[in-house]
């Protein structure tokens, strides 16, 4: 289905139907570099296939400017978290089945996370719940190791510098995903990190608004994810939110066998009881 944001640029997303009587609508959000396949891989019996077995009605999306959806130019991080999310969940919200949570892993979990902030500080959150899967943003703030700080600064220098250098950060090129990303949008990634602030480009603080989330925010998270999205910086990262939890998932847990790692919480197949578990999170929260 194509859903029009408010600057015009078209999405794409798979609808998924539900199994059984329908719980709601689960809108799901890739990672950078990637698209929505990796959330329902391998198809038909990944992440976002197990939440409709499990009765959500899914809405597998593409952020502008990956798979299927439109770009509008180079766009910016702001651009994702004022007018992909909102526009995903109005479409949500038409479809009348009930409650309407988002799932998004990385980047879909955190650009999420600052909708649902920015939403609640006027009143009325654009979702009724978010399932964070590997999510953070980095700012020094947010990670207490030192030496994984400078792996961080190191590697922030290293995505600037390249896609300066190109106009873009080439992920395909580098064979490292299926989408690249705009400069403005890295840009802005690279000034979260060097200003120690999550904030729009009109100052708007998102860790601030993030204290008046009124929605519950269940954070999961891979023991396995050891530099990009770490349990403990993760956890400080998500510390100002009122209604959230932490889920530090590893071997023996839920079936699994490993640790999981960044990407594997939202498409190793190995996690499918881990999904199974997740498509139940919102239960808690009911009335």
């Amino acid at each position: 289905m194509r859903i029009r944001c408010e600057d015009g640029v078209e999405l794409h997303a798979d609808r998924l139907s539900a199994v059984g009587e329908p719980r709601g609508v689960m809108v799901i959000l890739h990672a950078m570099m990637a698209d929505r396949r990796s959330m329902d891989r391998p198809s038909g019996a990944g992440l976002a296939s197990t939440l409709a077995q499990r009765g959500w009605e899914v809405l597998n999306a593409d952020f502008r400017g990956h798979g299927r959806s439109g770009h509008g130019g180079p766009w910016t991080y702001d651009d994702l978290v004022r007018l992909d999310v909102p526009a995903l969940c109005r479409a949500a919200r038409e479809l009348e089945v009930g409650p309407v949570w988002l799932c998004g892993l990385s980047l879909g979990g955190h650009v999420s996370t600052a909708a649902l902030a920015e939403s609640s500080v006027r009143g009325a959150p654009i979702a009724d719940g978010l399932i964070a899967l590997s999510s953070n943003v980095w700012c020094p703030w947010a990670e207490p190791s030192a030496v994984q700080r400078a792996l961080k600064q190191a590697s922030t220098v290293g995505l600037l510098s390249v896609t300066r250098a190109r106009g873009r950060f080439p992920a395909r090129r580098m064979r490292i995903g299926p989408s690249d990303e705009a400069r403005p949008y890295v840009e802005d990634l690279v000034r979260f990190w060097q200003s120690n602030a999550w904030t729009a480009r009109d100052g708007t603080n998102w860790t601030q608004a993030l204290q008046h989330c009124s929605v519950p925010i269940e954070v999961v998270v891979g023991r396995g994810d050891t530099l990009l999205a770490r349990p403990m910086a993760v956890a400080r990262f998500y510390s100002p939110a009122p209604h959230h939890r932490v889920h530090v998932l590893g071997r023996g847990q839920l079936g699994l066998g490993w640790d999981p790692d960044h990407m594997g919480l939202g498409s190793d197949p190995r996690c499918r009881g881990a999904w199974s578990w997740m498509a139940d999170l919102p239960r808690v929260h009911r009335p």
